[in-house]
Parts: structure tokens; sequence; C-alpha cells
């Protein structure tokens, strides 16, 4: 797989995704970079979690929070990030993220390199199979992307 095209994704072209924690929206696939870099939108509802803590250790995560109010809970405490605030995690470094608002909260996130947009894919399969989405098959479905769930 090599990365020498340009990437091209159109809104109405873009991978829609219905997890149980909100909407997720892949703008930009491995598939479309070499594996270089994947884009994910995420809309999450008033009072869900988007990821309970974990770790990542074959990719970096950068987050935008473009609408609302995201709680990044991060060694040592919970930072609270607004609209037009962003986080960088490197790989091997512990967080999780949810929306405490009382309102919706609607962030980016990047991956380097790509392929944790699969872990997003296989959690809508789950939930469209009618699989029950427990804290059990999100750690199973994380292993499979080098990711363990960790307590902070």
């Amino acid at each position: 797989m090599t990365f020498d095209e340009i990437a091209l994704t159109r809104t109405e072209q873009a991978e829609r995704l219905t997890l149980p924690f909100g909407e997720f929206t892949v703008r930009i696939a491995g598939e479309q970079t070499g594996g270089t870099l994947s884009v994910v939108d995420t809309v999450l509802p008033a009072g869900a979690l988007g990821a309970a803590p974990h770790v990542h250790h074959g990719h970096e995560e950068y987050f935008l929070v473009t609408a609302g109010e995201v709680a990044f809970d991060v060694p040592g405490g919970v930072e609270l990030v607004g609209a037009g605030g962003s986080v960088a995690v490197p790989r091997g470094r512990a967080h999780g993220f949810r929306n405490a608002s009382a309102a919706e909260a609607s962030l980016t996130m990047m991956f380097t390199p790509a392929g944790y947009e699969g872990y997003f894919r296989d959690v809508a399969e789950a939930h469209a199979a009618g699989e029950p989405v427990t804290p059990a098959l999100l750690n199973e479905l994380r292993g499979r992307y080098r990711t363990v769930s960790v307590d902070l």
C-alpha cells in the first residue's frame, strides 16, 4: 500500500458509522493514505463516554474539539477542552474522553499511523448486529489494534 495519489473524500462519500456512544464519520481512511494517517469526525451526545481510559501502543492520536466541550481523562485528573482546543496523545500515554456536558459535542480525531478507524468499524458492526457493546467487548476489539484499557 502506497500513498502517492491525492486522497479526496467528498462529504457524501464519507463512511458513516453508528456506535452506541455517538456518530463517527471516517473522513480519510488508512486505505487512502498508504496507512500513514486516518481522520475521523465524532459527534458525542450529551453525557456520552467517547472512550474509557486506554493506551495505544501502535499509534498516536490527535483531537480537535470542533463544538461543545470535551472532558479528557489524563493522568492526574480531567482537562476540559472547548471548541477550537486540541490535544495530542503520544503512543503509550493513558487517556480517555467524554462529553460531560448537557450539550452535544464534536471533535475530529487523527491517527498516525492509520488503522484505528478499523476499531470504530468493528464496534459499529457489532452494534448493528445487535450484539451488546459491553466493556469486555470493547476491550477485546481494542486489543486487535494494540490498545489496552487502563485505570487512571
